[in-house]
């Protein structure tokens, strides 16, 4: 075999595994543009609107064990194609929901989904690392936030040109399944299967640090994803064609700075750029807050954007190098942020409004730099 076609064929994996981050991302931003209009088919209210997100997180969180047996008998390639179909056909269903239980159950699936997905397509990034003795965890996230703003901005349209949920999510579903269709045969297939995992260990020791800033991390992405349309529209009194700029401006800076954190990271260091990113990111939200108009909030959001970046990548990336069971663990603690951190934002804005919870988000982005300065991992 020629030195040309291995580095084809990763070229090629490279390209497969960015592409399902991609489509991670357009499905969540998808969900997540169009907040405001389910929010109106489903009666939804603060308070159920948390329900609802707790569902989604409970569903993450229960298919762990699930994710554990399908990576070991089957492998990341088949475990990703299995859960990248389930998240994908969520779309359909959520456009039919005339309540929140419907929602909740739902949101429930699509939340395994994305528990599924996420961890299977970490372990193909991890796996190519291993197998090419370079780092790409970083690029590859970054290909999520690709996904994220072409979903945001696909939805910022729809939002002004369709009256209707079902055009928009069924597109998206269509078009996603093809791609993945596509890619599913180019992305990397372990040559020797793990042994099976019936279960996994919560992160102690030194990655208990990691699995604590990745809590944080999912409680802060989640929190503004899923509230951020009713903050631009009820919060800052933004017209209705409006309320999807404000997660598409964020996930701009998501992807923005996910794309040179492969660049700041040997010359900074991972420490440092957590650090100083919880910083920048809180002074972000704060303008936010207090925002007199939707311009100084879009301002906000890109700041607060482009301070949490870099944390999923870096501490994913820290994580695989401990081992599978390291990286499965830390995700688990970003599952258990991501259920836990909804309804306490239901709760918070019923009775604080909306800067009630986004000042929990605001204390979240502060203990990631607290937590990040304990890390010994974060070291390396």
């Amino acid at each position: 075999m020629s030195l040309r076609e291995p580095r084809s064929t990763v070229r090629k994996q490279l390209a497969a595994t960015a592409t399902v981050f991609f489509i991670l991302g357009a499905v969540v931003a998808t969900w997540a543009s169009r907040i405001p209009a389910i929010w109106d088919l489903s009666n939804l209210t603060a308070v159920t609107l948390g329900y609802v997100l707790l569902g989604k997180g409970i569903g993450s969180l229960s298919i762990m064990p699930v994710v554990a047996i399908t990576l070991g008998k089957w492998g990341a390639k088949n475990s990703t194609i299995l859960f990248g179909f389930i998240l994908i056909s969520t779309l359909i269903p959520m456009t039919m929901a005339p309540d929140w239980i419907f929602l909740t159950a739902v949101l429930f699936i699509c939340g395994a989904g994305i528990g599924g997905f996420n961890v299977s397509i970490n372990a193909l990034a991890s796996q190519l690392e291993v197998s090419t003795g370079r780092s790409h965890m970083s690029l590859v996230h970054a290909f999520f936030g690709v996904g994220n703003f072409a979903g945001a901005l696909i939805g910022t349209g729809m939002a002004g040109f369709v009256s209707s949920l079902a055009g928009h999510f069924w597109g998206i579903a269509a078009v996603l399944t093809v791609v993945l269709l596509l890619v599913s045969r180019f992305l990397p297939d372990e040559t020797e299967k793990p042994p099976v995992r019936t279960g996994f260990k919560l992160p102690h020791g030194a990655v208990l640090w990691l699995g604590v800033i990745c809590f944080l991390a999912a409680s802060i992405e989640d929190s503004i994803s899923n509230w951020v349309g009713l903050f631009f529209s009820d919060h800052l009194g933004a017209p209705e064609r409006l309320v999807p700029v404000g997660y598409t401006v964020y996930a701009g800076s998501l992807l923005a700075m996910r794309l040179v954190g492969d660049r700041l990271k040997p010359r900074f260091g991972a420490k440092n750029l957590l650090v100083s990113g919880s910083v920048v990111s809180s002074l972000g939200i704060i303008s936010a807050i207090f925002a007199p108009n939707v311009v100084v909030g879009i301002l906000g959001f890109i700041t607060a954007g482009a301070g949490v970046a870099l944390v999923f990548p870096m501490i994913l990336s820290v994580a695989g190098k401990q081992g599978a069971v390291a990286l499965a663990s830390v995700m688990t603690m970003g599952s258990i942020g991501g259920l836990i951190s909804q309804p306490v934002m239901g709760v918070l804005v019923e009775h604080f409004e909306l800067t009630g919870g986004f000042t929990f988000i605001l204390a979240c982005m502060l203990a990631v730099g607290f937590t990040s300065r304990k890390s010994k991992l974060l070291n390396d």
